[in-house]
């Protein structure tokens, strides 16, 4: 089997005998320099797959990897950043309101909306990525959602926060719109799997959730917020597109309400959040199938400040609780960042492949 077909037969629930192994969102460019002996900075994206090649990783849910944010961290540049309104100059909740109220209608959304222009592209950036991988890597890529985090963005946290509290119906309406828009490219991604044959998996998620809990009260989000987000996801979740979700920070409180959204698959879990690995692998979907886990070598700690034996017996401890033919993913938990000691990278993708072969085929 070519690697790009055991990271396939792993999302299916099957298990292949060897592992499945996530590209770990590496932001060290001088780990990337090292492991594939080339100027990181000099070729970016020839650098960034042959690290895919030299390392075994074998499944890519996302197009990511360093850039000049994380080149000035490296270089020790300290970055101070202040937009009291975000991005759109907000200067307080009532013109969020305004925002909401230039919104095109649903109708004209839609007219806009080239569905097979939106199929074409999505289905052919996978399938250029995955021919310049020789067909090692699967690549898999985002879905359309109701947009939580793009508000904070756009409008900072301060007038995000207080338009939700302030006004519910018009931010319910903001979170319509943006479902709409998700719906429409999801109906899209179903049109690229049944014309261009993609792999019949998504992968993304929303920045709810801090370390103790979600920002927003669990209530307001199912009344305004999760319905959306639902409707946005049903065209994936009705024709069969397994749907893996990253969670960030504390999701304990709306682990349900994630579930309930039809998704297949969980990645992330902060446990120094409390949220427990060895909960998460009991879980099982709204069709009762054990839920795919993709974790879990802390960023936090154990990548971090660990020992390179630390990092073992984590990826011994994720195998072993996941347990085999579940969709199980060897991944850190997030971004794998520069101050990470090489050698600690090194044994999470060296033992990762190792042990894991091992422990599937045994």
């Amino acid at each position: 089997m070519k690697n790009s077909e055991i990271a396939l037969a792993t999302l299916m629930g099957e298990n292949p005998g060897r592992p499945c192994i996530n590209f770990s969102w590496m932001t060290s460019s001088s780990y990337l320099s090292k492991v594939t002996g080339r100027d990181y900075w000099a070729d970016r994206e020839g650098v960034f797959f042959e690290y895919l090649r030299q390392t075994g990783i074998n499944l890519v849910p996302q197009w990511y990897f360093p850039g000049d944010a994380q080149r000035n961290i490296e270089n020790g540049h300290l970055m101070h950043e202040h937009r009291l309104g975000g991005t759109q100059n907000i200067s307080n909740p009532e013109d969020i309101l305004r925002a909401i109220d230039r919104l095109p209608a649903d109708a004209d959304v839609e007219a806009e909306f080239d569905l097979e222009a939106t199929a074409q592209d999505y289905a052919g950036r996978l399938t250029e990525r995955m021919d310049r991988a020789k067909g090692e890597v699967l690549f898999i890529d985002g879905f359309g959602q109701a947009d939580f985090m793009g508000g904070y963005n756009c409008w900072g946290y301060e007038n995000y926060l207080i338009a939700i509290m302030d006004y519910p119906e018009a931010m319910g309406r903001y979170y319509h719109h943006t479902a709409l828009k998700g719906r429409l490219r999801n109906q899209a991604i179903l049109l690229a799997r049944e014309k261009y044959g993609i792999a019949p998996f998504v992968y993304g998620g929303q920045d709810i959730c801090a370390s103790s809990g979600p920002i927003v009260s669990p209530q307001i989000l199912r009344s305004i917020y999760f319905p959306e987000l639902k409707w946005a996801m049903e065209p994936l979740v009705e024709n069969g597109i397994g749907i893996i979700w990253h969670c960030d920070g504390n999701i304990n409180p709306i682990l349900d309400d994630i579930l309930d959204l039809g998704v297949v698959g969980l990645q992330g879990f902060e446990e120094e959040h409390g949220v427990r690995y060895d909960e998460m692998v009991k879980l099982r979907d709204r069709t009762g199938r054990p839920i795919g886990v993709w974790g879990c070598v802390s960023v936090t700690s154990t990548l971090p400040h660990g020992t390179a034996d630390d990092v073992r017996q984590s990826v011994e401890r994720s195998f072993t609780l996941a347990g085999k033919g579940r969709g199980f993913v060897l991944s850190s938990t997030s971004s794998i960042m520069p101050e990470v000691p090489h050698e600690n990278i090194d044994m999470l993708f060296k033992h990762g492949r190792e042990f894991g072969t091992e422990f599937l085929s045994g």
